[in-house]
């Protein structure tokens, strides 16, 4: 029962994943570690403290921090990332408008961007929302309506420039994330 509640909320699990960090084999890492997590710790999950779905998004969520936190620790200059900064310093990114926005969302602070991936793209609720980041629903409303406002502005603004660019990916790599995501959202609806 809890495997097969739990493989029909994959689609959902990855897509959040991705829009976290917007990398597809570190959120595909990401899901899979919280998926262990999930299972290892089932007997502890209580129906009557909020839905399963929830409950998954929620350990995903910690496990992207609990990775972003282990990079800062470990950051070292491998020669990969250096080439990989030094071509994308060649200014040859394509302008797209989805990668515009992609940037634009990444750009948002992490309780804003939280809310929004979770409500906007997952599809939750607010109170599912409130539920999954451990604040009322108000406080998710609140983050969501900033977010949106936010991220419009930055993606409207000529002269916005990104705090933080993703040098992980290529512009067309992004644009596949973004497909992918949509494909996942798509057949979730």
């Amino acid at each position: 029962m809890f495997s097969n509640d739990l493989e029909k909320y994959l689609p959902d699990l990855r897509a959040y994943a991705r829009m976290l960090c917007g990398d597809i084999v570190r959120a595909d890492d990401i899901v899979q570690n919280a998926c262990l997590k999930a299972w290892e710790n089932r007997s502890g999950f209580d129906p009557d403290k909020g839905a399963l779905r929830g409950w998954l998004f929620r350990i995903v969520r910690n496990e992207f921090y609990q990775q972003k936190r282990a990079d800062q620790v470990r950051e070292t200059d491998d020669t990969i990332s250096i080439e990989i900064q030094l071509i994308d310093e060649c200014g040859l990114e394509t302008r797209s408008e989805l990668n515009r926005m992609l940037r634009a969302i990444q750009s948002l602070k992490h309780a804003q961007r939280d809310a929004f991936l979770l409500v906007a793209a997952a599809g939750f609720t607010y109170q599912e929302a409130a539920d999954v980041l451990g604040c009322s629903e108000g406080t998710v409303k609140s983050r969501v309506s900033r977010a949106r406002e936010m991220a419009l502005g930055k993606f409207n603004s000529e002269q916005w420039i990104e705090d933080k660019q993703d040098r992980s990916s290529s512009p067309i790599a992004q644009l596949h994330e973004a497909l992918n995501r949509i494909q996942a959202m798509s057949r979730v609806a």
